[in-house]
């Protein structure tokens, strides 16, 4: 009888070191699930603009050929009065004030003003041709220019302090402010194209990581023999 309880014992020993030496089975969590990557948009044109605009040439110094570069004096104090007529008229129409300095910048420099315009037709003359037209066109597209929708609000933040400026200043010193009056009235411009050419760059880069779809134009595929090998018969529909 002592015999068979040290046997059970052992057995049992045995059967509790070899449940103590099992490792026990351990779930492997499952992988996280792979997160796509969310698409970019599309680059869209700065301040509200349409797509496909033209807008002027990048020129070697890395300004833009607009209508305001290398203008004589008469040319800078004209087309400073057409910007600032621009002003008057589209910039915070609610506000009578922009006119009022206006017409008393016209009162005070419209003699200077005149005289810049003659020089100004002057100069087309020389040209010769049908002057008169290219001098009209000229002036036509500098008012579009200043009138550029997207700009009006960048240009009317500096041409409607610069109505006020203009106005104070005493008849007969106009000429020394023309040159860096329009340029400070072309800025917003300059900056609206710089930022109009970056978004085509981003656009162009946009696209080019987009997948190709393909696409086959069914008139064409049925009509070909060299995809049906003309024995293929396509039942009409």
């Amino acid at each position: 009888m002592r015999t068979r309880l040290l046997l059970l014992c052992a057995a049992g020993a045995a059967l509790l070191n070899g449940c103590a030496r099992k490792t026990p089975d351990i779930a492997a969590a499952p992988p996280p699930p792979a997160v796509a990557a969310a698409p970019v948009p599309m680059p869209t044109p700065p301040m509200g603009a349409a797509a496909h605009l033209t807008i002027p040439a990048m020129l070697p110094d890395g300004g833009y050929a607009t209508p305001n570069r290398a203008l004589s004096t008469d040319a800078a104090l004209w087309h400073l009065r057409s910007a600032l007529n621009v002003a008057a008229l589209q910039c915070d129409v609610s506000d009578p004030a922009g006119v009022a300095h206006y017409n008393r910048l016209l009162k005070v420099h419209g003699a200077r003003f005149t005289a810049a315009h003659r020089a100004l037709e002057a100069e087309y003359r020389r040209g010769g041709g049908d002057w008169q037209d290219r001098f009209d066109d000229a002036m036509t597209r500098v008012y579009n220019y200043f009138a550029q929708p997207p700009v009006r609000a960048n240009f009317c933040a500096t041409a409607l302090p610069m109505l006020t400026q203009v106005a104070e200043i005493p008849a007969g010193g106009i000429d020394a402010f023309a040159g860096p009056g329009i340029a400070s009235l072309d800025q917003p411009f300059v900056d609206f194209f710089r930022a109009y050419d970056r978004y085509r760059t981003d656009l162009a880069a946009w696209q080019g990581r987009q997948q190709p779809v393909l696409q086959v134009d069914p008139a064409i595929l049925l009509a070909s023999t060299e995809v049906t090998g003309g024995g293929l018969r396509v039942a009409a529909r």
